[in-house]
């Protein structure tokens, strides 16, 4: 797989280079939120791996200016601890987030999460349409008033889970460990994903009805 590394340590980038190496992985190093994007535009890349701390300018930049051109997935790896620095990680569009320290193993254990989920094709033929919303399952796109909605691949997978369970009551815990990648993330980081589902659907939005102290459910259009 084809990885991109935007981190300005170079004891830390040469190491993750290493590891992913041997991992299979090729890993470009990038040191700067400039230089990332601009390597993202010129040669592409599979998975985005991101420090927050960049010499010049934040990783949250990154996020912003990647999602308004690309959904391929990002993980952020810092050793920022404050919950707010996750939370609006996951706002702009993350897939996942690690901190630093990490081990290695659970690095890769990541990577191979996330692209499971991305590049996970569902049985042929499957679509939703409800109001001006159309969603393939098979080509994993979602269209709004005949637009791309844009999901990534976390709010994809999600909004396929509800599709999958309609009028259902899906618990906090049930949705997590279906559409999140990292252990304890805990009901912050889901509340996030189905802020930004129900903004990309409009005014569809509202389908996704909170169940309170449960969790989610998707209202389908034959229900009042």
């Amino acid at each position: 797989m084809r990885l991109l590394l935007v981190e300005d340590d170079e004891a830390i980038a040469q190491k993750l280079q290493k590891e992913l190496l041997r991992a299979g992985h090729e890993c470009v190093w990038r040191e700067g939120v400039a230089d990332g994007l601009g390597a993202l535009r010129a040669e592409g890349a599979e998975l985005v791996l991101l420090d927050l701390t960049l010499p010049d300018g934040s990783g949250f930049r990154f996020i912003e200016e990647a999602r308004g051109e690309s959904q391929v997935p990002i993980i952020v790896l810092s050793a920022r601890l404050v919950s707010s620095d996750k939370v609006r990680a996951l706002e702009l569009g993350a897939d996942d987030y690690v901190t630093k320290p990490f081990w290695v193993d659970e690095l890769l254990a990541r990577i191979a999460a996330v692209t499971r989920r991305h590049q996970a094709v569902p049985r042929p033929g499957v679509r939703y349409r409800f109001d001006d919303v159309v969603v393939d399952l098979t080509a994993m796109t979602a269209e709004v008033d005949g637009a791309p909605a844009e999901l990534t691949p976390t709010e994809f997978d999600l909004l396929a889970y509800l599709l999958q369970h309609p009028d259902e009551a899906l618990s906090t815990d049930r949705l997590g460990e279906r559409v999140l990648v990292s252990e304890g993330a805990g009901p912050d980081a889901l509340r996030v994903h189905v802020s930004r589902l129900r903004k990309k659907l409009g005014a569809s939005g509202g389908r996704v009805e909170t169940v309170w102290g449960i969790g989610y459910r998707f209202v389908s259009p034959s229900v009042p």
